[in-house]
Parts: C-alpha cells; sequence; structure tokens
C-alpha cells in the first residue's frame, strides 16, 4: 500500500514541478537568461532536498563522472523544454517529452541485447503518428511552430539520454551510490547554467542586465524552490519504485496518467485550445506511451 502512496506522491510531484515551470516561464521578460537563472537555483533546490532527504553520501570517481555528464544534460532537458513551454502548447509539449520513452526501450535493445517486442514496436509506430499530428508549419505562425518543435524535440532527445543514463548507472556495481549520483548530477547542472547566465549577461546591455536582476523576486524564488524540491522527489521517488513495482504496472501508469494529468491541467489552468487533430495527437501519444512502456 505505501508502495502506491509514493507513486500517487511521485506523479503529483512532477505535475506540479512542470506547471510551475510554465507558469513561471510565460512570466520571464529577460527570457534567455531567466531559462538559466531559473534552473541554476531549481538545481541547488534540488541538491538540498537530497541532502536533507539522505545526507552527504560516499562518491566513487565513476559516479563523479557520470554524474557531471548527466547534469549537463539534465540542464538542457530542464532548459529547453521550458522553452517549449513558452514558445507552444502546454499539453503538446508534455506529449512530446513523454514519448521519450521510445529512446529507453530502443537502447535495452541495441545496448543490453533485450528483445523488443511487437507491442513496443506497434507503440513506436504510434508515437509516429502522434509527432506527425503536432507538426503544422503552415500559417502565421509557421516559423513560431517549427521553433517551438525544435524545442520540444531537443527535451524529447535529452529525456531519452536521462532515461537511458539512469538505466545504465542501475546496472551498474555502483547502483548504491544512486543519492550520490543525482547530487553530483543537479550540482553539474548548476555549474553549467551559471555559466551560462555568466555568458549571457557579459553580452547584454547595462538595461537588460538590471532587468534580469528585477526578475528574481522574492515570489520567482519560491517557485524555483518549488520546482526544485518537486524534481529531486520525483527523480527518488520513480528510480526507487522501478525497481519495488511490477514494470508493466509503473511505467504505463506513471508515463500515462501524468500525461492525462497534464492535459487536464493544460485545460483548466492555462486555457488551452486543442484543435480535434491534436486531440487525436494526445490520443495516440497517449497509447504509444502505454505499449512502449509494457514489456509484454
Amino acid at each position: 500500500m505505501i508502495n502506491y502512496i509514493i507513486l500517487c506522491i511521485s506523479m503529483l510531484a512532477c505535475l506540479t514541478g512542470n506547471i510551475v515551470r510554465k507558469y513561471s516561464g510565460d512570466s520571464f521578460k529577460n527570457k534567455n537568461a531567466m531559462y538559466h537563472v531559473y534552473n541554476a537555483f531549481l538545481s541547488v533546490a534540488a541538491v538540498l532536498g537530497l541532502l536533507a532527504l539522505g545526507g552527504i553520501p560516499q562518491i566513487s570517481l565513476f559516479t563523479l563522472l557520470l554524474g557531471i555528464m548527466f547534469g549537463v544534460v539534465t540542464a538542457l532537458q530542464s532548459v529547453f523544454q521550458l522553452k517549449a513551454y513558452v514558445q507552444g502548447p502546454f499539453s503538446y509539449t508534455v506529449v512530446i517529452v513523454t514519448l521519450s520513452s521510445v529512446i529507453p526501450a530502443l537502447s535495452g535493445h541495441f545496448i543490453w541485447g533485450e528483445e523488443i517486442t511487437l507491442v513496443q514496436i506497434i507503440g513506436i509506430l504510434f508515437m509516429i503518428a502522434s509527432f506527425l499530428c503536432f507538426i503544422d508549419f503552415s500559417g502565421d505562425e509557421k516559423k513560431s511552430n517549427l521553433l517551438w518543435f525544435l524545442y520540444a524535440f531537443i527535451a524529447f532527445v535529452c529525456t531519452g539520454i536521462i532515461g537511458v543514463t539512469q538505466k545504465y548507472q542501475q546496472n551498474t556495481v555502483y547502483r548504491s551510490e544512486l543519492d550520490g549520483f543525482l547530487i553530483i548530477a543537479f550540482a553539474a547542472s548548476t555549474v553549467y547554467s551559471l555559466a551560462n547566465v555568466l555568458i549571457i549577461s557579459m553580452k547584454q546591455t547595462k538595461e537588460e542586465n538590471t532587468l534580469l536582476k528585477k526578475e528574481i523576486t522574492a515570489k520567482a524564488l519560491v517557485l524555483m524552490i518549488i520546482a526544485g524540491f518537486c524534481a529531486a522527489g520525483n527523480n527518488k521517488m520513480n528510480i526507487y519504485l522501478s525497481g519495488v513495482l511490477d514494470s508493466a504496472m509503473f511505467f504505463p501508469t506513471v508515463n500515462g496518467v501524468g500525461l492525462i494529468l497534464s492535459t487536464v491541467s493544460a485545460l483548466v489552468i492555462f486555457k488551452e485550445k486543442i484543435l480535434p487533430l491534436k486531440w487525436v495527437g494526445i490520443a495516440v501519444g497517449l497509447v504509444s506511451v502505454v505499449l512502449l512502456c509494457n514489456p509484454f
């Protein structure tokens, strides 16, 4: 029973983090710099949350190096997903990012020699169909739509790499260093984003840097901390649950229900209007996620 309660908390943390990111991103004025400021504070909050949950862990050189690589990819995923939220619809972005399940599924076959089932092959075909429903580069918003899809696709790839790296870490003798791995990752994500903020601020005008400072308000900091705690908790709980719950139940549930909740949030909170073809894309995407995450 306790594991199912943890599953509900994990999905709620993921949904809350995504909603906070979308809400915060829409308010950014100095967007290029704030994407990285936001990720830096989010990552610091995640590190503090992990330290509070598990204390200071033992870290090997392998975990240090893998964690740094994982952290840079995590930063890229966070920034480009945030850009996609701002550039385009929240609901469509969540669908595309969630479909990244296909990358770990394929890696299981090509890296670890796992069999790709007929169900997963059908899931991949459904994923392609879902993508086609969201691609719309016609009309006056052609450039905007293309930019949104590019951001969402980069987030899709990075999310997939994150899944592969997590699987790889859990298949090594250093799997017990999970807390240290995540702490190093979020620390590396912080450094990466702060370096980008420094580079951007050096290129900006004095007025733009003044605007940036004004955007880092108490409200913004609270939202960043909430998003960081949600990210840390969601990561740790999901990796724990993947080891104690049946895969046939866990992965379709956490991805499928998460997708449904995000779509409802887009309609209720962000008042998004979803076109008929996009509804088809969401439905097909949901089916694809369930098929891709099902090992049978």
